[in-house]
């Protein structure tokens, strides 16, 4: 049985997060191709509200930024997907990839006993000791309404000699580091909140977020490659911009900023 249900979430809920997020809003599923599909069909069949959630044991045809796989054993990790409705002004969407890490990390490094930072690598992959630990990927929806989903995946109780044998040497979870299972259902509670406390005040009043990125930030003072749509771009991470767009130092060249990539690569 899934330690995954509405009661079990919202026994960590405040009052003020218990009166944004019902039952209602919480989708459970054994297992499922895509939450972010699912909640993506929700909202165009005009079933879906702000914070409804979909959330998974297994999901078979979970993607990436680029469309790369999620894969992952039943009931070991975190999957789900959160509505957030999309509010004017459209120029500050472009901020929400930064504050789904800023919660997400913030989330995990409450349960981490362990020293040291996550690390977050731009735009949307959080690390920890160079090695993937969570992947986030944003979509938006217009018609009806419009709404971003926030697909995120994080690796929760998977051990090391459950991911493919490609992946173990640049990936791990919450049990790798803490040498213990944690509770998935906590983790999905202190995001959830997270969300409710953040969303929208803090794409405005983005400082904070941003300052937390760029303590966390794994590409700063770093050689890297980024592959965006109109070719490739080298130099060294300089931190991010006002909006969280990433900044390349090339030299004589000059900064560069980059609000959208397709790959990071870094040495």
């Amino acid at each position: 049985m899934s330690d995954l249900s509405y009661e079990s979430v919202s026994s960590g809920f405040g009052e003020a997060v218990r009166e944004q997020f019902s039952v209602e809003q919480f989708h459970y599923l054994p297992e499922t191709d895509s939450t972010n599909d699912d909640l993506l069909n929700r909202i165009r069949s005009k079933k879906a509200r702000h914070l409804d959630l979909v959330v998974t044991d297994l999901q078979h045809q979970g993607r990436g930024r680029r469309g790369d796989r999620w894969e992952a054993p039943a009931g070991r990790n975190l999957l789900f997907s959160l509505a957030l409705k999309l509010e004017e002004p459209k120029a500050i969407w472009c901020r929400l990839p930064h504050l789904a890490a800023f919660v997400l990390g913030k989330a995990v490094e409450s349960v981490l006993t362990m020293s040291g930072k996550i690390q977050a690598k731009w735009p949307n992959d959080l690390l920890f000791d160079e090695k993937k630990l969570a992947g986030i990927l944003v979509e938006t929806i217009l018609v009806p309404e419009p709404y971003a989903v926030v697909g995120i995946g994080l690796n929760v109780n998977v051990r090391a000699t459950e991911f493919p044998e490609e992946l173990r040497a640049i990936a791990t979870s919450i049990y790798e580091l803490e040498e213990c299972e944690s509770s998935r259902s906590f983790l999905l509670s202190e995001i959830v909140s997270g969300f409710v406390r953040c969303y929208p005040n803090m794409l405005t009043n983005f400082d904070e977020v941003r300052e937390w990125l760029h303590s966390r930030s794994v590409l700063s003072g770093r050689e890297i490659e980024v592959v965006t749509a109109m070719g490739m771009v080298r130099g060294i991470g300089a931190g991010l911009g006002e909006d969280g767009e990433l900044i390349v130092n090339q030299g004589d060249q000059g900064n560069k900023s980059i609000l959208s990539a397709e790959r990071v690569l870094f040495r």
